[in-house]
């Protein structure tokens, strides 16, 4: 998957989740708490969110170690 048609893709998925943030097209560096709305209970749904989009399961570890944008990119492209 081009890195472009990802992080598009990533992008509308934070705008979905987080509707009240505003958040900018650069995403790579996005992170936990960086948005106002991405705490622990917005990052979960942001995992499920993603999941669901790309039709994946990420491992339980994953779900608790995964707490940025890099690290949700990484998971995508080697899978």
């Amino acid at each position: 998957m081009p890195t472009d048609n990802l992080n598009n893709q990533i992008f509308l998925i934070l705008k979905k989740v987080f509707p009240k943030s505003k958040i900018k097209k650069d995403i790579m560096n996005l992170k936990i708490n960086s948005v106002k709305e991405w705490d622990s209970l917005g990052n979960f749904n942001l995992l499920l969110a993603i999941e669901k989009h790309f039709r994946f399961r990420f491992s339980p570890d994953q779900m608790s170690e995964v707490k940025t944008i890099k690290q949700i990119f990484k998971i995508l492209k080697d899978r």
